[in-house]
């Protein structure tokens, strides 16, 4: 199979703000090149030889076996070579690849789609849509639905040391922030008295994590005592399987914050915690939780989205258990 290349000069200003090594990954898999430039059509690159220059494809099209064009010219300054190129190619049923250059990516990854007939380019900094995204929302109805069963007994039963505790109702219900920053109400069992959300101006003074968005006392005078045991073994959180099954939620995913912490928020590069749905468990929560400082929380949350894999939702279940077994760091 013989195939034709155009790209950028060597030591040109592209190639060195990164076309260098896309221009070797180019030349691993395509025989012959070609260059914008007519100084190189004579030179052999990475240990292809040049066929000539752009204004050659129309005759080498006639005349040679092109299965595939792969164009590496920066798009800004070489908009009309490539369009010309691509419209040639096009006629003649060519497969052409154009290397898209339109704007720095540091996270995002790029991948083309249809868009009602139109081609565009989509970039994409979390986890694309794709059947593992599928099955780990199957994964969490299935786990949801199982785990809330067989722990039917022990829900009831902490209900119960609930009431039997102090007054109040038995779940408290508040509204958190999601995917997208969408809003939704978690539910959880009560752990602190009926009027903990009014005292915790007064309290404000004595928060542990004083410069973040974050409100945190060790030894907060509002828990209660069946509470404070909820919290240690993390039973308080089961009932946010019903957030789960709603689809609000995930089973692994970053911790969903409070209104109050997410909008007090104030780093733009925190906030791509919020492009996943939250989840009952996560790094933090296997790493150290509240002995981590919110930095390291962030940091580890946004490592999550950048690592995902079902093979990792797996891995982070499996470390949760030890570490509420072991309460590492709750509080």
């Amino acid at each position: 199979m013989s195939t034709a290349t155009a790209e950028a000069p060597p030591q040109s200003p592209y190639e060195r703000l990164g076309g260098r090594e896309v221009i070797q990954a180019i030349t691993d898999r395509f025989y012959d090149l070609m260059d914008s430039d007519p100084a190189y059509a004579d030179r052999t690159i990475y240990g292809s030889s040049c066929l000539g220059t752009i204004e050659d494809l129309p005759r080498l099209m006639g005349t040679e076996i092109i299965d595939e064009v792969a164009i590496a010219l920066p798009i800004k300054s070489h908009y009309d070579e490539i369009e010309r190129a691509v419209g040639l190619l096009e006629e003649q049923g060519i497969t052409a690849h154009v290397l898209s250059d339109l704007f720095p990516q540091k996270l995002a990854r790029a991948h083309s789609v249809d868009f009602d007939g139109m081609p565009i380019v989509t970039l994409g900094s979390v986890p694309p849509f794709s059947w593992r995204t599928e099955a780990k929302r199957l994964m969490d109805l299935f786990a949801s639905l199982i785990l809330l069963v067989i722990s039917a007994p022990l829900l009831a039963l902490t209900a119960i040391a609930i009431k039997l505790d102090s007054p109040g109702p038995v779940f408290f219900v508040q509204e958190r922030v999601g995917f997208n920053k969408r809003r939704f109400r978690m539910i959880k069992f009560r752990t602190m008295a009926i009027d903990a959300e009014a005292r915790m101006k007064e309290l404000e003074h004595l928060n542990e994590k004083q410069g973040t968005p974050i409100f945190k006392i060790k030894n907060d005078p509002r828990i209660t005592r069946v509470g404070r045991w909820l919290r240690k073994t993390s039973i308080d959180e089961l009932p946010q399987l019903i957030n789960v099954l709603l689809g609000d939620m995930s089973i692994v995913g970053p911790r969903p914050l409070s209104v109050r912490d997410a909008t007090r928020m104030e780093e733009a590069w925190q906030k791509r915690r919020f492009s996943v749905k939250p989840g009952l468990t996560c790094l933090w929560q296997v790493s150290g939780r509240s002995n981590l400082s919110f930095e390291q929380w962030m940091q580890l949350d946004l490592e999550y989205i950048d690592r995902w894999s079902l093979k990792l939702d797996a891995s982070i279940l499996l470390r949760t258990i030890p570490a509420i077994v072991l309460a590492r760091g709750a509080s």
